[in-house]
């Protein structure tokens, strides 16, 4: 595949020649040289590309340019024209929503809101950051370096179990989701009796797909004339033409059910998967409220369905949901395919976040607890978040041979295990419970990330692998890279601008047309 997932290659060669020979011409002159060594060469023709050569404009791109304009247009107008003063036409409103300077203002103000729930932003900070390392090594796992032997021998030791594990950060979101959802939707039919479906759904249309449909375009026809590189067609202008392929799935939110290898911007099937449980949740939530025990009674037998689904998928495949030592690029290609991507196999701890905000909301579980009380609940959730994911560390060390037994109980309970310790130390945190790590939890820093977490999620992979291809030099691998700092803060800032010029306007233009 290559172009997500590494091939992990143990060299690799960028060669310079003039961009009148063919790939067939470097091919034989390769062959060539490496007779003698036994080696036999193959170049592919879509690995080949001509630094002056810019495509030709296609309806695709026509749009994409259009699109761009027409947002930078508006944000030039609601910029300029912005007096502070609130617009009273819907015309006025919409230029506002487009200034710079107003969002930026609401960016930067970190007071709380009144629908904010503790936990939530420390909880979506730590697991993202935890995520972008896991991304980060993964986008790493392309380059050349002298010391290849050392790059592989860091990610063999049994500590790295804490990026191996890394489906349990993406289990922390989708907690998250099913709390914030089903508290919302608890609220609408604590005041209505009722849920509605339409405002509902384009509500959520709003939030996740201007941002989302924005970078799809940029990343297929804007980003491939940007630059290039030994292996830019590998990891730019392949996933380029996936996209101009695919992207149709992704208007829909079901490309999470095609696979990494035809999936246009690979990373956000999380937001397929999380469309896709909101959607089943509206009813199944209208069911609870009306129906109490046949609403409970049905979201337990989903959970457990989904356990079992992901018990007999691991089982039957011969996947595993714990990148261990040695695993080919194809089992993770098929543990994606058959488990990883499926809101089927997905939605136990999801439920668990339903469950969580159903019984906050409710206060049924509103009790006082002890000093020693709460020691032994903290002391228990450390456990249990360190169990859960050190458990399978031996799975990561050299020599381990797949056992089918071991991978599919991993995958079948890990995500009721990590449900539980979220929602328990969720449930302490709300209730005041976190002594001094209150600090922490509610710091600054979260309540910022919080503001520009989902643009930070939708553009790190395109930096990660905009840098992958441009890269003309083996260098020299050291841990330090993964927080590589002028990376860090072209994420950071592209995350900012993005959110202040995308997503919080369209967010308001759903507010001034939708109610």
């Amino acid at each position: 595949m290559g172009h997500r997932v590494p091939r992990y290659s143990s060299l690799l060669w960028g060669v310079c020649i003039p961009s009148s020979c063919s790939s067939f011409d470097l091919e034989e002159e390769l062959s060539q040289r490496v007779s003698d060594l036994g080696i036999s060469v193959k170049v592919h023709n879509n690995m080949c590309s001509v630094k002056s050569f810019k495509r030709p404009y296609s309806f695709g791109k026509t749009l994409s340019i259009t699109f761009f304009l027409a947002i930078l247009l508006l944000l030039s107008l609601g910029t300029i024209l912005d007096d502070g003063k609130e617009g009273v036409t819907n015309f006025e409103k919409l230029l506002n929503a487009f200034s710079l300077k107003r969002n930026l203002r609401k960016v930067f103000d970190l007071s709380d809101s009144p629908t904010r729930e503790k936990g939530v932003d420390a909880y979506r900070g730590i697991n993202a950051f935890a995520l972008l390392i896991a991304h980060k090594s993964m986008a790493m796992a392309h380059n050349p370096y002298v010391n290849k032997v050392s790059f592989s021998a860091v990610f063999g030791m049994p500590w790295a179990v804490v990026g191996r594990s890394a489906i349990l950060y993406t289990d922390s979101f989708l907690y998250l989701s099913g709390f914030l959802n089903a508290r919302n939707l608890l609220s609408d039919l604590e005041r209505k009796g009722t849920i509605n479906l339409k405002d509902r759904l384009i509500a959520r249309w709003f939030r996740l797909f201007p941002l989302f449909v924005s970078l799809m375009l940029f990343c297929t026809y804007i980003l491939p004339d940007l630059n290039n590189g030994p292996q830019w067609n590998l990891v730019v202008e392949e996933h380029s033409r996936v996209c101009e392929k695919n992207m149709w799935k992704s208007f829909l939110f079901i490309h999470n059910y095609f696979g990494f290898e035809d999936m246009c911007l690979t990373h956000t099937h999380q937001i397929g998967m999380d469309m896709q449980l909101y959607v089943a949740t509206l009813p199944l939530m209208l069911v609870i409220w009306k129906y109490s025990t046949l609403g409970w009674s049905l979201l337990a037998l989903i959970a457990m369905a989904s356990t079992v689904l992901r018990y007999l998928a691991i089982y039957w495949y011969d996947i595993s949901m714990f990148v261990y030592y040695g695993i080919s690029v194809q089992k993770l290609l098929d543990a994606a395919r058959y488990s990883y991507i499926l809101p089927t196999h997905r939605a136990t701890i999801y439920l668990i976040g339903v469950v969580m905000a159903y019984l906050m909301k409710t206060k049924k579980l509103n009790f006082t607890l002890t000093s020693n009380q709460t020691r032994l609940l903290w002391t228990f959730c450390l456990v249990l978040m360190t169990a859960t994911i050190a458990t399978p560390y031996k799975w990561g060390l050299e020599g381990y041979q797949y056992e089918h037994f071991p991978a599919a109980m991993f995958s079948a309970l890990s995500p009721i295990l990590w449900g539980v310790f979220m929602s328990v130390s969720h449930w302490a945190i709300v209730n005041d419970y976190a002594g001094i790590g209150t600090a922490f939890l509610e710091s600054r820093v979260f309540k910022f990330f919080n503001k520009i977490a989902y643009s930070v999620y939708l553009t790190q992979f395109p930096i990660f692998f905009y840098n992958v291809g441009v890269q003309r030099h083996a260098e020299f691998y050291s841990p330090l890279l993964l927080l590589h700092i002028p990376e860090v803060f072209t994420v950071t800032a592209i995350s900012i601008l993005t959110t202040v010029a995308i997503e919080m306007p369209f967010n308001q233009v759903y507010r001034i047309y939708f109610g």
